[in-house]
C-alpha cells in the first residue's frame, strides 16, 4: 500500500505477490494508470473477479495476465493447425494436466497453495492456465460445465499409524514413502523445489528449514484442503466439448492433449514437443516436432514477457491475451469448483460472469 501512495516515475508494474493480495494491488495500479502484468490467478474470489472486470472496462493501459501457455510454441502450433483445418472441424478436446507427485506435495499439500482459505481452489490456482487454453483452442466461449473431484489421498486418515507430524521426527517410513522430505529436499538438487524452502542451501540450512518450516511436515498431517484430483466437462458456444483432468498422481509434470476432429485426430505432449496427426481418409500419420526448452513453461514465459514489453513500448492494449479474456477462464474455474462442491451439478457460465 505504501508503494501506491504516490504516483511513481514508472511505466509498468508486475504483480507477483501472493494470490490473495492481487486484488488491491491491481485496483491501485489501475488508479495510478500503470501498465499491468499480473501473475495468474488474477484474484481468488468471484466477487473480486467482477470488481476487476468493472475497473478494467475503460482502462487504457496494457493489462495482461500471465496465461503464458498461449505463447508456447506447442499450443500456438496446435491452434494454427486447427485454424488451417488440418483435423477438419474440431469436435472434442481432451486436456490432461499432470501435476506430478512431487510438485503436488511441494506446492499444494505442504506449500503456499495448499489451502483454499488462504489461497484459492486448485482448479483456479493451478489450472486457470488450462481453462484459458481450452477457450483458446475451442475458439469460443464456454457456456456450461460440470466437475467432480476431491482430496482423496493427502489426509490424516491415510497416514501410517506410526507416522510422526514431521518427516524429521524419526519417521520409520522414509525409505518407502515417495513424499519423504529428506528425499526431496536434502539430495544433490538445490534448484526448484529446494530453493523455495530456504535461502541457506547448505545441508544444514535445508535440514533446519525442514525441522521448522512447512515443507518438513508429513504430507498426511498438513493443513491442506485443496483437491488432489479433479475432472471438468465443458461445452462451448460453437458446440465443441472438452474434458479436462488435473491430477497430482503422476510421475512427471506435463500436459497431454488430444483433439478429435471430423477429418483427423491430433495427439500432443507439450513438454516433449511432439504433435501427431492421424488422417482418417488417407490413414497417413504426420509427426511434427516442436523445439522445446527447459525454460519456464517450455519457453512460454520468455515469449510472454517479451510481448508485454513490446505492448508497453507501443502503448498497444491489443495483445494476444487481455484481462477480459483471462477472466473467462476464472469464471470457468469458479463454476467448476461450485459444481464439484455440488456433486457434479451442471453450471451455466453466464451465472458467474454476469
Amino acid at each position: 500500500h505504501d508503494l501506491f501512495a504516490t504516483k511513481l516515475p514508472i511505466d509498468a508494474v508486475i504483480i507477483a505477490i501472493q494470490d490473495s493480495l492481487h486484488h488491491d494491488a491491481i485496483l491501485a495500479s489501475i488508479e495510478k494508470q500503470y501498465h499491468i502484468l499480473c501473475e495468474k490467478p488474477i484474484v481468488t474470489t468471484l466477487e473480486h473477479s467482477r470488481n476487476i472486470a468493472q475497473a478494467a472496462q475503460d482502462f487504457s493501459k496494457v493489462f495482461v495476465i500471465s496465461h503464458v501457455l498461449r505463447y508456447s510454441p506447442f499450443f500456438t502450433r496446435v491452434k494454427k493447425l486447427i485454424d488451417q483445418g488440418e483435423i477438419g472441424k474440431l469436435i472434442g478436446i481432451e486436456l490432461d494436466e499432470c501435476v506430478g507427485h512431487i510438485h503436488m506435495s511441494h506446492s499444494f499439500v505442504r506449500g503456499h497453495w495448499n489451502n483454499s482459505k488462504t489461497s484459492a481452489p486448485m482448479i483456479l490456482a493451478k489450472s486457470c492456465h488450462d481453462m484459458d487454453i481450452l477457450l483458446y483452442l475451442a475458439g469460443s466461449e464456454c457456456t456450461s460445465l460440470s466437475s467432480y473431484g476431491g482430496l482423496y489421498h493427502f489426509t490424516k486418515e491415510n497416514a501410517p499409524q506410526d507416522a510422526p507430524l514431521r518427516c524429521t521426527d524419526t519417521c520409520p517410513h522414509i525409505e518407502s514413502c515417495p513424499y519423504a522430505a529428506q528425499k526431496i529436499y536434502l539430495g544433490s538438487n538445490t534448484a526448484w523445489p529446494v530453493n523455495v524452502i530456504t535461502t541457506d542451501l547448505s545441508v544444514e540450512g535445508r535440514l533446519k528449514a525442514l525441522q521448522e518450516g512447512p515443507w518438513g511436515r508429513c504430507v498426511y498431517h498438513c493443513d491442506n484442503n485443496v483437491v488432489d484430483h479433479q475432472t471438468v466437462n465443458a461445452t462451448f458456444a460453437n458446440n465443441v466439448i472438452a474434458t479436462f483432468t488435473m491430477s497430482g498422481f503422476t510421475m512427471s509434470t506435463h500436459r497431454a492433449l488430444r483433439l478429435m476432429g471430423t477429418e483427423a485426430e491430433l495427439i500432443g505432449d507439450m513438454e516433449k514437443g511432439i504433435i501427431t496427426i492421424q488422417n482418417f481418409s488417407s490413414r497417413d500419420t504426420k509427426t511434427i516436432e516442436i523445439e522445446t526448452t527447459r525454460a519456464g513453461h517450455s519457453g512460454s514465459d520468455e515469449r510472454f514477457v517479451a510481448d508485454f514489453v513490446r505492448l508497453v513500448h507501443e502503448n498497444n492494449i491489443n495483445g494476444e491475451t487481455t484481462v477480459q479474456t483471462s477472466l473467462q477462464s476464472h469464471y470457468m474455474a469458479f463454476a467448476a469448483e461450485a459444481s464439484r462442491l455440488a456433486d457434479g451439478e451442471r453450471m451455466e457460465i453466464s451465472s458467474f460472469s454476469n
